[in-house]
């Protein structure tokens, strides 16, 4: 195609001499076609400029200008929306612009040009980041079904290749830009990346991470690099070069954000992902492991303590190694045996592979007391000097308790992993000092939570920290109504003494739990965060029956609170009620290893077992999730035979399991 072919209003020849005036007129010729209200010129208008666009000889100042026009376009429809002053949906403009292979003609531009080298054009290296940024933002302004086409067409043109290169890339603000583009697209896509891609960039997303700020700080400063900052992180702002140098640091944890929260969206997806497909995750890069546990157990940055990445990399351990949501663990249903055996059998060759790490459980230990250990008044300190660091005001309230909020995240994410591990304890080899390692940091997690005296600025923030759960979406579902979590894991009050009865009943079981108490030295392999002394004190039989009997009373409280928003959100009601019948079977299973030696002070839990198994078939029901709520009622079932008078279980629980039962079966079969 000729040159001339192009030749029109935009050529410097016919519109000035100067270069000056020619820029300035371009930049007006723009904005009056981004403004025409005409269907039929605006078409004309879109359709010329998307095929000069794509043209390789096209003229750098008219490429940049105009994805950067349209970027400030859909930045705008975005803010919009975000603060709820316009609807979601994309306007005439972007339509048009779709209409006429935008997607196709972005993606181009970002491949084109977004290898970066000295020496090449700035307007190229903007546009290519412009580009892509106009796509991210229609990933959040258009409507659902508007969303997914978006992603779909980006999916077509190969942009996860394009990104899996681009974390790579020369220009830090690529990197950052590839980051939010698969988290923006993550959740729209389902599981459309293989396992092995998944894989890999998680691997090289934590990559980026550990890395540090070292890229942003030398190219915030570089001569030929230093734009990014001034243009891309600035924008709309007449910053000096010395605030521009100064916001580095900070641009650099919202980048490792995004990163990490990029990885997150890849596992935390609606349907679960089967742990098959986690597996092969896990297989193709075992590493991804230790990249997690590094992330989480990273210090907090004096200049982004508001950071979310720890918190993140915990809960993407957490979704890898998660159970199936038709499981309660510790709870036997005789519904789907070949599946349920087969997810287990794939979950316990996970877990083998995570005790497989080295030191495996001194990282877990390392995450937890990174939380322990570190002074609310330094995180506090942390916050009021981020002006040093660029930021233009404080970062207030909500998202000073929101850093504590995440702290609760790590704790719960910690005492999760632990749970589960106990499952397969023999399975993976865990040792007898291993288990006992981790003892003080499920008795630490069980702790009453302190009553909170207003006054007292520690005592709410320890609050929000241990009554903090996960009940995660996904990353595409900002605009979703209610639905399920494809990550729950309750707080601290519920999942310590989860934790704590789970590691007591494999020790009971191993037959190791009574001789504690006459060890004269630390066992071989004890962590040394965790002392003799502290072992001793948590296995005594009297500590037990004190800790017995208020897991007990946890295990009753969960299942009120759940019933307290059964009406509002029966998908959360559900969480409450299967971590309730979690705690349950763990002391049902403590019991039946101590052999009754403490019936008196679980007298009762069974019942409550079946209680609360019966009450989350009953959510899973109301939400059309069948599969899971015969799961449930039958788990209910099961749970209930052969249970003590005692246990004061009436017949008509059991019947009302079996009409749930029978319901859930029924709707199966109608499909």
């Amino acid at each position: 195609m000729s040159t001339n072919q192009f030749k029109g209003p935009y050529d410097p020849s016919i519109m000035a001499e100067s270069y000056a005036q020619w820029e300035q007129s371009l930049e007006i010729e723009i904005q009056r076609t981004f403004d025409t209200v005409n269907c039929d010129i605006l078409d004309g208008y879109i359709a010329r400029d998307l095929a000069r666009l794509k043209d390789p000889r096209v003229d750098p100042d008219f490429l940049c200008t105009w994805t950067g026009f349209l970027w400030d376009r859909t930045t705008l429809s975005r803010t919009a929306i975000e603060v709820q002053q316009a609807p979601t949906g994309f306007n005439f403009l972007i339509k048009t612009c779709l209409k006429y292979n935008l997607v196709e003609v972005m993606i181009l531009i970002t491949s084109r040009y977004g290898t970066f080298r000295l020496g090449m054009k700035n307007g190229h290296a903007l546009a290519s980041y412009c580009g892509l940024a106009v796509l991210v933002d229609l990933l959040h302004v258009g409507t659902d079904a508007e969303r997914k086409s978006v992603a779909e067409e980006m999916m077509n043109h190969n942009i996860v290749d394009l990104c899996f290169k681009n974390i790579d890339s020369w220009l830090c603000a690529h990197r950052r830009l590839a980051a939010r583009t698969i988290r923006s697209l993550a959740g729209l896509i389902g599981n459309r990346i293989p396992a092995d891609m998944v894989a890999d960039i998680i691997a090289k997303l934590c990559v980026f991470v550990l890395q540090g700020p070292r890229i942003f700080v030398e190219q915030f400063n570089a001569p030929e690099t230093k734009w990014q900052g001034g243009i891309i992180v600035l924008r709309g702002q007449n910053a000096s070069e010395a605030e521009v140098a100064k916001c580095a640091l900070r641009y650099s944890g919202l980048a490792h954000d995004d990163a990490l929260w990029a990885a997150q969206g890849l596992v935390c997806t609606y349907p679960v992902l089967p742990m098959k497909f986690r597996l092969e995750i896990l297989k193709k890069r075992p590493g991804i492991v230790d990249l997690l546990f590094d992330c989480a157990i990273t210090p907090r940055p004096p200049w982004y303590p508001e950071r979310q990445s720890d918190a993140v990399a915990c809960e993407i351990l957490a979704l890898l190694f998660q159970w199936p949501p038709y499981i309660v663990p510790g709870v036997s249903s005789p519904l789907d045996g070949s599946s349920r055996t087969q997810e287990w059998k794939a979950l316990s060759q996970a877990l083998k592979m995570l005790t497989a790490r080295q030191e495996w459980s001194e990282k877990l230990i390392e995450v937890w007391m990174g939380v322990e250990e570190e002074d609310w008044r330094r995180v506090e300190s942390l916050f009021n000097n981020v002006k040093n660091y660029g930021a233009k005001t404080l970062l207030g309230k909500r998202t000073f308790q929101l850093a504590f909020e995440l702290r609760g995240i790590k704790r719960i994410t910690v005492l999760r992993l632990i749970a589960t591990l106990t499952h397969a304890a023999d399975s993976c080899g865990i040792t007898n000092a291993e288990l006992e390692s981790l003892l003080r940091v499920a008795y630490a997690g069980s702790q009453k939570i302190k009553q909170v005296d207003s006054e007292n600025e520690e005592d709410h923030l320890m609050y929000a920290e241990r009554t903090q759960d996960v009940f995660a979406l996904q990353a595409g579902d900002s605009h979703a109504a209610q639905v399920d979590s494809p990550l729950q894991i309750a707080e601290d009050l519920v999942m310590g003494p989860t934790a704590l009865a789970r590691l007591l009943a494999v020790l009971a079981q191993r037959g190791v739990l009574d001789s504690i108490q006459a060890l004269k030295k630390a066992p071989n392999g004890l962590s040394t965060a965790t002392s003799l002394d502290q072992v001793q004190m948590i296995t005594h039989p009297e500590i037990i029956r004190k800790f017995l009997l208020i897991a007990f009373r946890r295990v009753e409280s969960r299942t009120e609170s759940g019933r307290k928003v059964t009406q509002s959100n029966p998908f959360y009601a559900r969480m409450h009620f299967v971590s309730s019948a979690e705690l349950a079977a763990s002391l049902v299973s403590f019991d039946r290893y101590t052999h009754g030696k403490y019936a008196e002070e679980v007298k009762g839990v069974r019942k409550q077992l079946v209680v609360a198994l019966g009450n989350a078939s009953e959510m899973a029901i109301r939400t059309g999730q069948n599969q899971i709520a015969l799961s449930l009622a039958l788990g209910a079932i099961t749970s209930a035979e052969n249970i003590p008078e005692t246990e004061g279980l009436e017949e008509a629980i059991t019947a009302k399991n079996t009409r749930r039962a029978d319901q859930a079966r029924a709707a199966l079969r109608q499909g």
